[in-house]
């Protein structure tokens, strides 16, 4: 069995294998990145509609097990890595773009790894992964679903259309997990700001965020008092007593020009 630390919970239904490959809309074009395979269960579906699979696994154990099991596949390439020690311009070395990301990630690097890939997201066709349902949710959100709209959620606006398109109970995996799980499939999508102004604006909607209980003014006048008076008129008009937590993504990125225009006259003068 994997390590623990690996926080690695296995696929074991073949049936629903298959049903996440048909979620995932794989056919025998398709190039697939599959990270964390575990012991073959969505690989061995994968290959079954025909699709070119390259999996990223960091359990030697579990290397040693899946090239004995598809050492006869043509369409299936391993690569013994840990997938968070790879440079997203590495990427292009590893699989053949356009491709699709299909996988069951391990809980402990889901986000981590999804925002990794956030700058990179416009080569890949689609993802389709597996995660904890509280962090499905979180990125799904938005802000009628309360306390799980939040900085994870304008993330996953910025660069995808997102659904969650299944939710799994925890017999379907071994060790079984305490918690639901849910599959979330997600389409790049571009956001009109370029990479900087991405990470930016991440940092910016999560400082702003720290307080959802609190008004945005008073967010804004904390850690950006020069913003605030330049543009008190205006941030008064049109979000007087908001709170983080009521502005959908929309909101938030005209909020963001504005911040980034105040930003620019500063440099200007």
């Amino acid at each position: 069995m994997a390590k623990k630390k690996w926080g690695q919970h296995f696929l074991k239904s073949k049936s629903f294998a298959e049903t996440i490959v048909k979620l995932a809309d794989i056919n025998s074009r398709d190039h697939i990145l599959e990270i964390g395979p575990g012991y073959g269960i969505l690989t061995q579906a994968l290959l079954k509609f025909n699709a070119s699979v390259t999996a990223i696994e960091i359990d030697p154990d579990l290397c040693e097990k899946l090239q004995n099991k598809f050492e006869k596949e043509n369409k299936f390439k391993l690569l013994k890595n840990d997938v968070m020690k790879i440079e997203f311009n590495e990427f292009d070395k590893l699989v053949k773009f356009p491709t699709k990301l299909v996988a069951n990630l391990p809980y402990n690097i889901a986000t981590a790894l999804l925002l990794k890939l956030l700058p990179v997201r416009n080569k890949w066709k689609s993802l389709t992964v597996m995660v904890q349902l509280e962090v499905g949710e979180r990125l799904c959100a938005n802000p009628k679903s309360g306390k799980k709209y939040g900085p994870l959620s304008l993330a996953g606006s910025l660069g995808f259309e997102k659904k969650i398109v299944k939710i799994i109970t925890p017999d379907y995996f071994f060790p079984s997990p305490k918690v639901d799980s849910c599959v979330v499939h997600l389409l790049p999508r571009n956001s009109g700001l370029n990479i900087d102004e991405e990470k930016l604006f991440l940092k910016w909607s999560h400082l702003l965020f720290q307080h959802r209980r609190k008004t945005l003014l008073n967010g804004i006048r904390k850690h950006y008092p020069e913003w605030f008076q330049n543009c008190k008129e205006y941030l008064q008009e049109k979000y007087d007593l908001r709170r983080p937590e009521t502005l959908d993504f929309n909101e938030w990125i005209n909020l963001f020009y504005n911040f980034m225009k105040n930003k620019q006259n500063a440099l200007g003068n």
